[in-house]
């Protein structure tokens, strides 16, 4: 049985990118392209997917990188002043600057879309790319369009919208929405050459795995796989899922090493 150590036990790094950010981070320092982890929407090092992945590569040898985006976790910040391209550099200034060679790179929910865009912004660096419930556009695709007749009438008055569901009421802003829809990425091919591997539960409520088709259609690779599962929800957080996250991740690490 893999003994599960937790990732915030670790003090974190962090990395100052120059431009007013910066970004915690942790490691497990191993063999092999790095594993980057691509977080999703207000998630942090602390999940489970993170936990059960750094056990893993400290079991298996495996080098693992995660960390926190701007306004997440132990980076902090005003989420006011959070962008979808703000989180798009980060991403970059953590692949760029903490990590050489090839990677393999897995993005669960709105990390799903932050993948997409390190394909688009490096792609001699992304030699494998593993997705869990990939909200690709999740701000003009999915949140957008998922807002109530009277949501959708205090963004318009207010410029803002406070979005339940959470520790806290989240604000979303006119600007926030307006910005995100020039960091699309599903309204043109996404040029790849790698190997896709797609974890989708049906039972998503919050990112139909319709969407997840999407974006695997999306993507130019003609080796991209998906599997649905049929009770999993959009956490894909249970035993179960994480083993099969466990084994997504060991094969796209044994393709990129080929």
């Amino acid at each position: 049985m893999t003994t599960i150590i937790p990732t915030d036990q670790e003090p974190a790094s962090f990395l100052e990118t120059g431009d007013g950010d910066r970004i915690a981070w942790r490691r497990v320092t191993g063999d092999g392209p790095t594993i980057l982890w691509l977080g999703g929407f207000l998630s942090d090092m602390t999940g489970s997917k993170i936990t059960r992945l750094s056990a893993e590569a400290r079991t298996r040898g495996w080098d693992f990188l995660c960390f926190d985006y701007f306004a997440h976790g132990e980076t902090g910040g005003n989420f006011d002043e959070a962008r979808v391209g703000r989180w798009r550099d980060n991403v970059l200034a953590v692949a760029d600057r903490l990590t050489q060679g090839p990677l393999v790179a897995v993005g669960s929910s709105m990390g799903g879309h932050m993948l997409s865009l390190l394909i688009k912004a490096r792609p001699e660096r992304v030699k494998a790319a593993g997705f869990l419930a990939p909200a690709a556009d999740f701000a003009t695709a999915l949140m957008l369009p998922a807002l109530s007749p009277e949501e959708k009438r205090q963004l318009e008055v207010s410029g803002v919208h406070m979005m339940p569901g959470y520790d806290r009421p989240v604000p979303l802003s006119q600007a926030f929405f307006d910005e995100a829809r020039t960091h699309e990425v599903l309204n043109a091919p996404i040029a790849f050459d790698g190997p896709v591997r797609v974890l989708h539960g049906m039972q998503d409520d919050l990112v139909p795995w319709q969407h997840g088709v999407r974006l695997m259609e999306t993507l130019t690779s003609p080796d991209a796989r998906m599997e649905l599962i049929k009770d999993g929800d959009h956490r894909l957080s249970r035993p179960q899922d994480l083993d099969r996250l466990v084994e997504m991740v060991a094969e796209l690490r044994g393709l990129a090493a080929a």
